[in-house]
């Protein structure tokens, strides 16, 4: 019976009786395909009757504002794709290299003299 059990594609599956998994409460009740979606009862009914929703909120908002970067605020300069892609490698880099050149660029941007030129064309493999 377990074997069978097992290949069955459905929702729940008693052995031996009929009523064992709507009495025991703290299961989930529910069916698959054309007998029904989703569950209730159990933890994973409670989470099926959710919609999961992320809320930030600045606790301090008159400490630090947050604000598009000067260089990518429309219209946008030739510095963009440079400033960009340098505080992804400083954040995301897998060594610590990386993270340096990162924020070597991120400078350049805004000092010319560390080589804050035209910034390179991405590359259609960064595209």
């Amino acid at each position: 019976a377990r074997a069978v059990g097992a290949r069955l594609h459905a929702g729940m599956t008693s052995i031996n009786d009929f009523a064992t998994t709507y009495m025991c409460q703290s299961l989930p009740f529910g069916g698959v395909k054309e007998s029904g979606f989703d569950r209730f009862a159990g933890i994973e009914g409670l989470r099926g009757l959710t919609v999961p929703k992320a809320v930030a909120e600045d606790r301090a908002p008159w400490l630090m504002k947050t604000e598009i970067p000067p260089l990518l605020q429309y219209p946008i300069g030739a510095q963009a794709y440079r400033f960009t892609a340098s505080l992804i490698a400083m954040f995301y880099a897998p060594s610590l290299g990386g993270s340096a050149r990162g924020l070597w660029g991120l400078a350049a941007c805004f000092l010319p003299f560390l080589g804050g030129g035209a910034a390179p064309k991405p590359s259609s493999k960064e595209q």
